[in-house]
């Protein structure tokens, strides 16, 4: 073989191997559910999105253990310092990047968590994407001290 026939090839070659790294999957991981010590309060849901080969909304965060659910960002007014919640329709998920959903963030408030998420110790969770993808996560669960849940403190 002649050298620019040989050079291209390790060109071809090179390009081709760095093109087959991994491609970032669409994931969620470190989630936790954080109980809330009164029943009827919320209690918030964090967890890290991890994006993947293509940008997507985060449309839903839903379980069959609680009654409602609601995705908040945590606001401070500029002018006044007062913090605020506002509630979010949709979260953008970045390709390849990470989205956290994390206490003084982005998070999810669950009403109504049942018995269930406290006996087993992890609640399932179904997160709805812009792509139609949904992925099925449990995570565990743990009182506002992050010991292991309790349920007969549920039930005073």
């Amino acid at each position: 073989m002649n050298k620019p026939v040989l050079t291209l090839f390790g060109a071809a070659t090179a390009l081709f191997l760095t093109s087959c790294g991994p491609t970032p999957q669409l994931k969620v991981k470190e989630a936790v559910l954080t109980l809330s010590p009164v029943d009827s309060n919320p209690s918030s849901y964090h967890f890290n999105v991890y994006g993947g080969p293509t940008d997507v909304y985060l449309l839903r965060v839903s379980s069959p253990s609680a009654i409602r659910t609601e995705m908040h960002d945590v606001g401070v007014d500029p002018k006044t310092g007062a913090v605020s919640m506002k509630p979010m329709t949709r979260v953008f998920i970045p390709s390849g990047e990470k989205v956290e959903f994390k206490k003084g963030g982005k998070h999810v408030m669950m009403w109504g968590v049942n018995l269930v998420p406290r006996r087993l110790g992890e609640i399932e969770t179904e997160f709805l994407f812009s792509n139609n993808e949904r992925i099925l996560v449990k995570a565990r669960v743990q009182e506002l001290d992050g010991t292991d849940p309790d349920e007969k403190k549920a039930l005073n």
